[in-house]
């Protein structure tokens, strides 16, 4: 390190942590195979579709157990007669190329060796149809030559946008199936007016494609499915609304407030589109959504492998490492920002050489703290709220939740020689 910033933060010193432990309900399917054919054996006769191409769009969100999902369903729809093929669909993710996006579902297993499907990857699209006011619906090439095209979606709320339809099945139609061109025509009024587009174009593409079902998947706080059903093309629109209120119900947060300093492992597109949930940090990438701030600072540590150098939610943080710096690829994550129009989430926080010194920098630049008392918060990542690490000044606050327990510690923080964090048993890579 520079010898000036080390002068700086020299005076800077880590509270002792400790382990806590957040309750949250844990009911879940445990048997993700058995539900999806339970649920699309419901929907379909034997028989129906024999002879017929089923395309199955598959995304880069980060849906639990995701390449176990998407084999067992190619598994049901070809026992049910089905010649079946993977759509990547993800609007502009992987720099809006076609073959970033199947070295993005590789990286989350969905590879073809594994689902037993071929992989067939395009940016091309068709127009279906367009709205009353003359916008586009556009639908991947591929999935429109298709007899059928099935979807599988995790419905839960979105971090740029409000809406009766955020994440879920009907965004997974026009902007996932849509890719870089459907997804642009959604985003061309920002996100404010979001909600209304996705709704407007989702009703177009419902009555104008070959969408055959969706698997609308809700998960609980532990990231686990709790919720899974084949839900027929007919039924989508009118059923979504109410499952994102009960996804809504059970999402996770952080259970403290005025923190100092949150301390985050990882971020990345395949934990939620920008990175961090922004629901759960309360700071957000679009203008026109209003936090309600209680955090000072936010490091990051690294970007996921599984984000192939997609940056979208450096912008959120106000530190991060040279580490998670030299994965960004501008290639791949600008095209994301151009088609939604919101620029915040990829700006570049003040970048440390490493884990010590951007701890320390967020502590450093943090406003009026009680440095005896620092209140500090650890988590591996936004979708891992269950278990995380608190300084010592914060014992008092979990104590008085029922719904936290304390798992072990006083310990104190361990760094390498490079300066990086040492991987305690959560971290692990």
């Amino acid at each position: 390190m520079n010898s000036v910033y080390e002068e700086i933060l020299a005076p800077v010193r880590l509270p002792e942590m400790y382990k806590v432990s957040q309750k949250f309900d844990p009911a879940c399917i445990s048997d993700i195979p058995g539900q999806i054919v339970k649920t699309v054996s419901s929907l379909l006769e034997p028989d129906a579709l024999s002879g017929r191409t089923v395309a199955l769009g598959v995304g880069s969100r980060g849906i639990s157990h995701i390449a176990l999902i998407a084999r067992s369903l190619v598994e049901v729809l070809k026992g049910h007669g089905a010649d079946v093929f993977i759509v990547p669909s993800m609007g502009s993710h992987g720099g809006a190329i076609a073959e970033n996006q199947r070295s993005i579902l590789e990286h989350l297993g969905v590879t073809e060796e594994y689902t037993g499907a071929p992989i067939r990857a395009s940016m091309d699209t068709v127009v279906i149809g367009e709205t009353e006011d003359g916008v586009p619906v556009h639908m991947d090439r591929n999935a429109a030559s298709a007899d059928y095209t099935v979807t599988i979606a995790r419905i839960k709320p979105h971090s740029s946008f409000r809406g009766r339809y955020e994440s879920g099945m009907t965004k997974m139609c026009v902007i996932g199936l849509g890719k870089q061109h459907g997804a642009d025509y959604c985003h061309f009024q920002g996100m404010a007016n979001m909600g209304k587009n996705l709704e407007k174009i989702g009703r177009v593409f419902v009555s104008s494609s070959n969408l055959l079902f969706s698997l609308g998947i809700i998960e609980n706080a532990y990231d686990e499915p709790c919720f899974m059903e084949a839900i027929p093309r007919e039924r989508m629109m009118e059923e979504e609304p109410a499952l994102l209120e009960r996804a809504r119900s059970l999402l996770p947060s952080i259970p403290f407030r005025n923190i100092d300093l949150l301390v985050v492992d990882e971020i990345g597109k395949n934990i939620t589109g920008t990175g961090m949930d922004c629901n759960i940090i309360q700071r957000f990438t679009s203008e026109h959504m209003v936090g309600h701030p209680f955090i000072k600072r936010i490091v990051f540590l690294d970007l996921t492998d599984e984000s192939d150098g997609n940056g979208c939610g450096f912008g959120l943080a106000d530190v991060t490492t040279m580490r998670a710096y030299r994965k960004l690829d501008m290639d791949k994550t600008y095209p994301n920002l151009l088609t939604s129009r919101t620029i915040n989430g990829g700006k570049i926080p003040m970048v440390m050489a490493n884990d010590y010194d951007a701890i320390r920098a967020g502590i450093k630049t943090a406003p009026d703290l009680d440095y005896s008392a620092l209140r500090i918060v650890r988590i591996r990542n936004t979708l891992s709220l269950d278990s995380m690490e608190i300084s010592s000044a914060m014992l008092p606050d979990a104590e008085a939740d029922g719904r936290i327990s304390i798992a072990s510690g006083p310990f104190r923080w361990e760094f390498g020689e490079d300066g990086n964090m040492a991987k305690g048993e959560d971290n692990e890579e």
